[in-house]
């Protein structure tokens, strides 16, 4: 195992009986960190996706009795409900479980739930897996975006949550791309559908064996009274021992944040959400960061960005006029879209900041839905001319684009940011339980529009992209380039700052003998080394 500068070796921490810290520290940590998140978030891109690409191929179709709108829409939709209520449960068991085995409990789920899909052959068996899959990817989407805030540096925060949104975006062009590879390249029989199913299976083991191998978050270890062990990892993320000034400042900082917060936070949870409390509940604004929050994942799903990814042959076939394999070729090209745009992304948000990504291309978003609309209207007359539905083809690629240079990344990256450490597992879970709620209602209801009021379900998410960008304009401030303690500055109503210039000294020294002690403990190879001040 590598040493920082001085010789000192890095200490593993416990894993609290399910996986194994093997000592990763400096980049190597950061970069297994990463790929467990990046994982995490393939995760999510292929099983939103490869549903959308199966529902209207021939065998799928004929092993389930040529299902109807309505039922199909409860295939695909049933599963955002598992994930409401996978998130859900991590308002009551994430605390208590930290960042890592949440994940590890998500993957156990997932696997059951990749199984019963991959071998149902009834429609109630496939809803009854769609189910279990939520529920564990619900856990795994709540908690992943939190480790990866918890543990990245501010100046890249940005950056590495747009990376693990490029990764989610690569598995949607990979489930669209194996979809029709299955489905239009020689296979036959139930294989062409069950195959892509289960070969969500190698993305699971990765996640579950990134998140077996590394510790558990400072904040999260520091909010459960384990500060030897919080000052450990700042030490491996920092790649420097406890005595260097980055290390005291990072441990100050967390530790003065957790200090106002429990202070500030007095009326608990059901202060948040008692009435006449308004906006500012507490000197930290809990209830509107939580509300913030929870708003942003609900506005990206009523967006429409899902009827898109979900439906996006289904948008070809019915809006555009065209057969099911160009369809499914196009559905497989408009994807790539969100790659390009997430890799844009990755070299903006850190730089010109949240806001600055998220107004003007929330603006396009709502543009594009309304040019869009008359489109499809133009192509759903008798005899329209080929270019109309050219052009509404076009939009598609337009409208993914901009989704993903603005308001994907960020839409993931604001609510582990402005969440205070108090409640920031159970906010996390709160704002993702939205985004999957209105996920499930999105998808529920657009085979429905797109069979009733056709055009003009185009005008509704105009309408609503267009709404977003006020509310966002006023309420959002900007966050990039601040640690997460920083952020509760911004918030703060009673005056509060950090301390940088001398706090982190006091709080170090009251804190050293206890740091100390357990840092020189050896219990069976688990603590290596010490890492206290030379």
């Amino acid at each position: 195992m590598a040493s920082y500068k001085g010789g000192l070796v890095p200490r593993r921490v416990e894993s609290n009986w399910v996986g194994l810290d093997v000592g990763f520290s400096g980049t190597w940590l950061m970069t297994v960190i990463t790929v467990c998140c990046a994982s995490g978030f393939l995760l999510v891109g292929y099983d939103n996706g490869v549903m959308g690409g199966l529902i209207n191929t021939p065998a799928f179709q004929e092993t389930f009795d040529y299902p109807d709108s309505n039922t199909i829409g409860n295939i695909v939709s049933l599963y955002e409900i598992g994930c409401f209520f996978g998130a859900m449960s991590t308002f009551v068991v994430g605390d208590f479980l930290g960042r890592r085995r949440t994940i590890l409990m998500g993957s156990a789920f997932m696997v059951a739930g990749a199984l019963i899909q991959g071998l149902s052959s009834t429609v109630g068996v496939m809803i009854a897996g769609r189910i279990v899959s939520g529920l564990g990817m619900g856990a795994i989407n709540s908690t992943v975006p939190v480790l990866q805030a918890e543990t990245s540096p501010a100046i890249s925060r940005g950056v590495m949550v747009c990376l693990d949104l490029t990764a989610l975006n690569f598995g949607i062009a990979i489930s669209y791309w194996t979809d029709y590879g299955f489905n239009f390249g020689g296979v036959t029989g139930n294989k062409a559908w069950r195959i892509p199913i289960l070969l969500q299976l190698v993305f699971i083991v990765v996640l579950a064996i990134t998140a077996f191998i590394i510790p558990d978050t400072p904040r999260w270890l520091l909010s459960q009274g384990r500060d030897a062990d919080a000052m450990a990892i700042l030490e491996r993320l920092n790649n420097a021992p406890a005595s260097t000034p980055k290390v005291q400042e990072a441990y100050a900082g967390i530790a003065q944040a957790l200090e106002h917060e429990r202070a500030a936070t007095v009326k608990g949870w059901k202060g948040l959400f008692a009435p006449g409390g308004g906006w500012s509940d507490d000197s930290i604004q809990s209830r509107k960061r939580l509300l913030l929050a929870c708003f942003i994942q609900a506005a990206q799903q009523l967006g429409g960005i899902n009827a898109l990814i979900y439906y996006s042959t289904t948008l070809f076939v019915q809006s555009v006029g065209l057969g099911l394999k160009d369809a499914s070729l196009l559905s497989g090209g408009v994807n790539m879209c969100l790659i390009l745009g997430s890799t844009i992304s990755i070299f903006l948000v850190d730089r010109v900041g949240r806001r600055m990504l998220l107004l003007p291309c929330i603006s396009g978003m709502a543009l594009v839905m309304a040019v869009q609309a008359g489109l499809v209207y133009k192509v759903e007359q008798p005899n329209s001319p080929a270019v109309y539905g050219r052009a509404a083809s076009a939009m598609l690629f337009v409208f993914e684009l901009f989704f993903s240079i603005g308001f994907q990344g960020t839409v993931w990256l604001i609510p582990s940011e402005i969440l205070p450490l108090t409640i920031r597992t159970k906010g996390s879970a709160l704002s993702t339980a939205s985004n999957w709620i209105f996920n499930f209602l999105i998808v529920k209801i657009t085979p429905l529009a797109l069979d009733n009021i056709r055009w003009k379900t185009y005008i509704i998410f105009a309408v609503l992209n267009a709404a977003w960008v006020p509310i966002l304009a006023i309420y959002l401030p900007e966050t990039k380039g601040r640690s997460l303690e920083a952020i509760d500055e911004l918030f703060a109503t009673d005056g509060w700052h950090l301390d940088r210039a001398n706090a982190h000294r006091a709080i170090v020294e009251e804190n050293s003998e206890d740091v100390e002690s357990q840092a020189s403990k050896k219990d069976e190879g688990l603590y290596i080394s010490t890492v206290d001040d030379k």
